[in-house]
């Protein structure tokens, strides 16, 4: 599959998943805030409506109140006027105005509320139940104490009390009028709750009733028995039998969710409704909504997230279409180096087409690949000198091997003679030991053997100082040859340094191939080729370097042989001298050897034990000689080994073009995107 199906396969899923997650995060986000926002409503809806009815009940209550308050006063002031007029007394007055405030038929308020009269000290002067008591130290004698104080001296007020046999304390309305002559407080109060039949539904029923076909949308009231005191549908049912009624009245305040069948609904429906309670009347105000109406802002929330999720996803179709045309143009581009390359070829580089604005990764990459594959051919061409300069020098080691392979077999040659002359003349000694007595006889003869001998031995001389003029070369040119070793030594470290540069560069190529993932895989095979030729390399110095160690060791032993082979070539030759002053003397003892025959026979003998000696020297000279011969031979051997490796070497730099055809101008192969 190409890589610009990848893309646009990768891109669209991963684009349609994340415009799903996005639309979804969305579509919750908005569902989360629509819903706090209608039951937010729904909420102030039903405090509204509380605060409505709980408004329009003070109102009530207060006007109920004051006209019960106002008809006492004018009974009390009238029953004053006659007193004043003296139809009746004070005491009389009082009386009748006692018996009517305390008579439940005169003015009954409320279901516990009753009259009562306070003298402006707080003295309770009539009360049904606690008659003659102060109140000065209840709470809310302050707040009795400011009506007085205003013009009017009369006002409303409201209070927590708990009539004596009851638990709890309710909130208690109360009006006061004051009657200045009697100094008397008219005080009428009863409990709010016991007030509901003063209140007209129809003062708030209107801002209630908004159920129709197309909303479902409205409030209703309950009371703690679990009827329904206002609702559009059922008013005046009983509904303490459903589950969702019995949580209300005991909850009182709260959100909701319950099933519910309305008069538009042809099915039960989930619906969301939040309550309060109204604590003056023991109501509890519901405002509920069913859940379709309350997601119905969604409708066009889902329709234009599904169209902007068809929009984005085509875009993102047309725009990964285009990169992964872009990005496979490019990848062609690093497929044709990367071929170029594994053919041998590195003069091709990456060339960007884009405009420095336009420029990517990819182009960044190709940058960086081209600084690679001029280092890498920096270092090929290095490894070529290099290659080149080994091979000059391992072909001038090998000459030298072998003319020291030559030299040393000549020396072999040469002290194998002396050895075998110096047996000859060994055996002659003993003849002429054994013939001493014929001596004389043959004087002439030895005179002429002698002169043989000395001339032999003056030749000895001679090729002993050839000999230990050959075996200076020889040590001379191991010397060198140690010398062109060590400097062969800092060429394999160069080498072996170029090769560790070389595996690093490859290395992080892979990892940038690896990172690249699949678009990289190409150049991750390439990268590894050239790390394994890097190892490769690496084991070659490695070879090399184990020959040089050989060669340096056989050098450093050839060496230390020619040195002792020197030693016995000096002895060799301080004997030969001496041998040559000996053949001297026996030249002048043989003229005269007619003269002094057992003169001749003891210097005979002298000569014997001397030619032994000799003899011994010349056979550890001829050992030496040997040895060197060998380690020379050796030498060549390394040498040869070494020619191997860097011929082997030169194959591998020789298999990459690493200069254009001089003339060619710029390659028409070269990748361009």
């Amino acid at each position: 599959m190409k890589t610009s199906k990848k893309l646009f396969y990768f891109f669209g899923g991963s684009s349609l998943l994340i415009i799903t997650a996005a639309g979804i995060i969305m579509y919750s986000y908005v569902k989360s805030t629509v819903i706090k926002l209608q039951e937010s409503r729904l909420e102030e809806s039903a405090g509204l409506i509380i605060k409505k009815i709980s408004a329009i009940t003070d109102v009530s209550i207060r006007n109920s109140l004051r006209s019960t308050a106002h008809k006492t006063e004018q009974l009390v002031r009238y029953y004053h006027s006659q007193k004043e007029a003296g139809s009746i007394s004070e005491k009389e007055a009082i009386s009748v105005i006692r018996k009517l405030i305390l008579s439940k038929q005169y003015a009954p308020v409320g279901e516990t509320g009753y009259l009562a009269v306070v003298k402006d000290n707080g003295l309770l002067y009539i009360h049904p139940h606690a008659e003659g008591a102060s109140i000065t130290k209840a709470v809310f004698w302050p707040k009795v104490e400011a009506i007085l104080s205003t013009p009017e001296k009369e006002g409303y007020l409201e209070y927590e009390w708990k009539n004596p046999g009851e638990n709890e304390p309710r909130t208690k309305a109360a009006y006061l009028t004051y009657f200045e002559p009697w100094k008397m407080i008219i005080w009428v109060s009863s409990y709010k709750a016991e007030f509901n039949t003063l209140i007209s539904k129809d003062d708030f029923r209107e801002g209630m009733m908004e159920r129709n076909e197309k909303s479902s949308r409205y409030s209703y009231i309950l009371d703690l028995a679990g009827n329904l005191i206002v609702h559009p549908e059922i008013e005046g049912s009983n509904v303490s039998g459903f589950s969702f009624a019995r949580e209300m009245i005991e909850k009182k305040q709260g959100r909701i969710e319950y099933l519910w069948k309305g008069k538009y609904d042809n099915r039960e429906k989930k619906k969301t409704a939040y309550y309060g309670f109204l604590s003056d009347l023991n109501w509890i105000v519901v405002s509920g909504l069913n859940e379709s109406e309350l997601l119905s802002p969604l409708i066009f929330l889902k329709f234009f997230i599904f169209a902007g999720m068809l929009i984005a996803l085509f875009v993102f179709a047309l725009s990964s279409k285009f990169v992964g045309r872009l990005i496979e143009k490019k990848i062609e581009a690093f497929m044709h180096l990367f071929k170029a390359a594994g053919e041998g070829n590195l003069t091709h580089e990456y060339i960007a087409e884009s405009t420095p604005a336009m420029r990517d990764e990819i182009d960044d990459m190709g940058t960086v690949f081209n600084v690679f594959m001029r280092d890498y051919r920096d270092v090929l061409f290095g490894l070529q000198k290099i290659t080149n300069k080994i091979i000059e020098l391992i072909q001038a080691l090998s000459a030298s091997s072998q003319e020291t392979s030559s030299t040393a077999n000549q020396q072999a040659a040469a002290v194998k003679e002396i050895v075998s002359t110096m047996e000859d003349v060994n055996s002659l000694s003993k003849s002429i030991e054994k013939k001493i007595s014929e001596v004389t006889v043959i004087t002439d003869n030895t005179k002429t053997i002698v002169s043989n001998g000395f001339s032999k031995v003056t030749a000895s001389l001679d090729k002993m100082s050839e000999i230990n003029s050959a075996n200076q070369t020889t040590i001379d040119g191991i010397r060198y040859l140690s010398e062109k070793i060590d400097n062969i030594w800092d060429i394999v470290n160069l080498i072996n340094g170029i090769a560790d540069q070389t595996k690093i560069i490859a290395f992080n190529a892979e990892l940038e191939a690896s990172a690249a993932g699949e678009a990289g895989k190409n150049f991750q095979i390439v990268a590894t080729e050239i790390r394994r030729l890097a190892d490769g390399t690496v084991r070659s110095t490695n070879e090399i370097k184990e020959r040089i160690t050989e060669i340096q060791q056989s050098s450093d032993r050839l060496i230390l042989t020619s040195e002792e082979g020197t030693e016995k070539i000096r002895q060799g030759n301080d004997l030969t001298k001496e041998i040559n002053e000996l053949f001297k003397t026996i030249s002048g003892s043989a003229e005269i050897s007619n003269e002094s025959t057992q003169s001749i026979s003891k210097s005979i003998r002298q000569q014997g034990g001397t030619f032994e000696q000799i003899l011994i020297a010349i056979r550890q000279i001829s050992e030496g000689v040997d040895n060197i011969a060998a380690a020379t031979s050796e030498t060549a051997g390394a040498a040869d080994s070494l020619g191997e490796v860097s011929e082997n070497l030169e194959k591998i730099v020789s298999r990459y073009v690493l200069e254009a055809p001089a003339g060619s101008g710029e390659n028409p192969s070269e990748a361009r995107t």
